[in-house]
């Protein structure tokens, strides 16, 4: 059976540790991470094929659209900045009618290149990128921008394009499992690290929930983006898409090339 069709996989997702009374808030970015994560633990999920189902955005905080892009070599930033921008600008202002749409960020990571420091790999952490307090955060640029917008929505536009799609998948949680009593929030110092507006950020990180359902668009290509909510002025409460990446053992030892992946960030403003 092409692996496209398989119903489901199992993998481990590293969840934070709930909160002990008194324990001060996380954070991230202030020194070297531990690398063997003991505020972490790790937790068997069941992770469905989203393929054979059928999501949304406005449903479970995430959806795959078709799109092919102009952009030939996705680690050149020059490329990615004057390319790509406007083509996920055009993306997503057709998807959800947003009257603006600015595109802030945007990450490439290589698996090939973690150990040599070139770039960062796949985030294997189950977190998302944003809480409610990130409206503090858009201040500077709803200055900027004159803008007064009755809502606002953030989401992160996911693309991989290595050989075979098949190393480090991403994982979302369906944002309809998720609730408030297990969201962990977090700050994450240097956001923008190595830019000139690096800033801290306040993200969720969560703790282990039976009741999380995860989801997977295997083999994804080139021509494919995960499009996936991050921040909902609307909703009290947000309840977020978290998202990791994970390790897929189904494939056993099959050598595989190593993922590359872009990802960019979307600042939505509704009249």
């Amino acid at each position: 059976m092409p692996m496209n069709n398989l119903e489901k996989t199992e993998a481990s997702f590293n969840y934070r540790n709930p909160l002990n009374k008194g324990e001060p808030k996380p954070a991230f970015g202030l020194k070297e991470e531990d690398a063997s994560m003991p505020d972490h633990t790790p937790h068997m999920k069941s992770i469905q094929n989203a393929r054979l189902r059928e999501f949304s955005i406005e449903t479970s905080g995430f959806e795959l659209l078709n799109h092919k892009s102009a952009v030939k070599d996705f680690f050149n930033d020059s490329e990615v900045t004057e390319i790509y921008y406007p083509e996920m600008t055009k993306l997503v202002k057709e998807r959800i009618q947003a009257d603006e749409v600015h595109i802030v960020s945007h990450i490439s990571r290589n698996e090939a290149e973690v150990e040599s420091g070139k770039r960062k790999g796949a985030h294997r952490l189950v977190h998302n990128d944003f809480t409610p307090n990130f409206k503090s955060t858009l201040e500077p640029l709803l200055e900027e921008t004159k803008s007064k917008p009755s809502k606002i929505l953030v989401f992160n536009l996911w693309r991989r394009f290595d050989k075979d799609g098949i190393d480090a998948p991403f994982a979302l949680c369906d944002a309809r499992t998720v609730s408030e009593k297990e969201l962990i929030p977090t700050d994450l110092h240097n956001y923008l690290e190595g830019q000139e507006d690096s800033l801290t950020v306040e993200i969720y990180q969560s703790s282990f929930s039976e009741k999380h359902q995860w989801n997977y668009y295997p083999k994804m290509n080139r021509d494919e983006v995960l499009m996936f909510k991050t921040y909902d002025s609307t909703l009290n409460p947000f309840m977020p898409t978290l998202h990791s990446a994970f390790d897929d053992n189904s494939f056993g030892d099959k050598k595989v090339s190593p993922r590359k992946s872009l990802e960019v960030r979307a600042i939505c403003f509704f009249n």
